[in-house]
């Protein structure tokens, strides 16, 4: 269960959460937006998922509050991973979210951590093998359909 982005036990109008007010939204609709950040990494990067995403709702706070992530691998030869990180890193700079500064640390395996203006976070990670690892995950929602 995700903390700090639901309302309690409460079921009234959704009250604000650490990290802002808890929007309503569909299982459906949070799903979507996840998976419209994924394909953006995946196009800005130059290349198309190895497998299937992995989409999956998660709860929250409460039955009623979730946030969705997907991800997947993108095949990218370790020699290029570099230059796709930072290709990705000039984008969402230009589009104006809020990226983290790249990590000195080497267990970050290169992460790119991302968060865009509607809270939806993107990481991309290097798994040591010829691929970057892409996963999102939207803020929670507040829905009236429960996990």
């Amino acid at each position: 269960m995700l903390s700090g982005c639901g309302h309690g036990d409460a079921e009234p109008p959704a009250a604000p959460s650490s990290a802002g007010p808890v929007k309503k939204m569909t299982h459906a609709d949070a799903q979507k937006l996840a998976a419209k950040y994924r394909d953006e990494a995946v196009t800005t990067m130059g290349g198309t998922l190895g497998a299937p995403a992995a989409d999956n709702l998660l709860r929250c706070d409460t039955p009623h509050t979730f946030a969705a992530s997907t991800g997947g691998d993108v095949p990218v030869t370790a020699d290029q991973q570099a230059a796709v990180l930072q290709k990705l890193r000039e984008h969402y700079t230009q589009a104006q979210y809020a990226v983290e500064p790249p990590s000195t640390d080497a267990s970050d395996r290169g992460a790119l951590n991302v968060v865009a203006p509607d809270r939806v976070t993107v990481t991309v990670t290097e798994d040591g093998t010829d691929a970057l690892h892409v996963n999102v995950s939207t803020p929670c929602y507040d829905s009236d359909e429960g996990l």
